[in-house]
């Protein structure tokens, strides 16, 4: 391989790093975002449900505590994703650490299987957090809404 050759390969794990790394940072962002603002829907319902003048009857408060237990959901969900995908930063440094180390790869098959599984999990506990969160909203939103359209007419 020419110097050349390598400098480019270089070039293009650190390209590589710098964007994973990027990607990271950005998860993090949008979990601690959307579980930010379940809660503030949540403390919003709540609020509503303790004001005198509010009144959901029929679908309407089946749609209201369908909405609440979706956003409680989305919370648990996304505090569930942040416990699972820390586990997966320390199974993945670990495996570096023993990588560094000059342990076999047939040693640190069992750890990458497990980052795996945990990358893959985190993943998915993403999508099922923006999920609960949407249709909590959604609901919440067609709640109101139909609150306000029988006051106005």
């Amino acid at each position: 391989m020419t110097t050349t050759d390598q400098d480019k390969e270089k070039t293009d794990r650190e390209s590589s790093n710098r964007w994973q790394g990027r990607t990271i940072e950005q998860f993090g962002y949008a979990l601690n975002l959307i579980v930010g603002l379940a809660v503030a829907a949540i403390g919003f319902e709540l609020s509503l449900m303790l004001k005198d003048d509010f009144q959901s009857l029929g679908w309407q408060n089946c749609l209201f505590s369908i909405s609440l237990l979706s956003l409680i959901l989305s919370v648990a969900l996304g505090l569930f994703c942040i416990v699972n995908r820390l586990r997966d930063f320390r199974i993945t440094a670990k495996v570096a650490r023993k990588r560094e180390d000059g342990v076999s790869e047939l040693e640190l098959q069992p750890l990458r299987t497990i980052a795996s599984t945990l990358g893959e999990r985190t993943w998915l506990l993403f999508w099922w957090v923006i999920s609960t969160f949407g249709l909590g909203v959604l609901l919440l939103c067609i709640s109101i809404g139909t609150n306000v359209l029988k006051a106005v007419t």
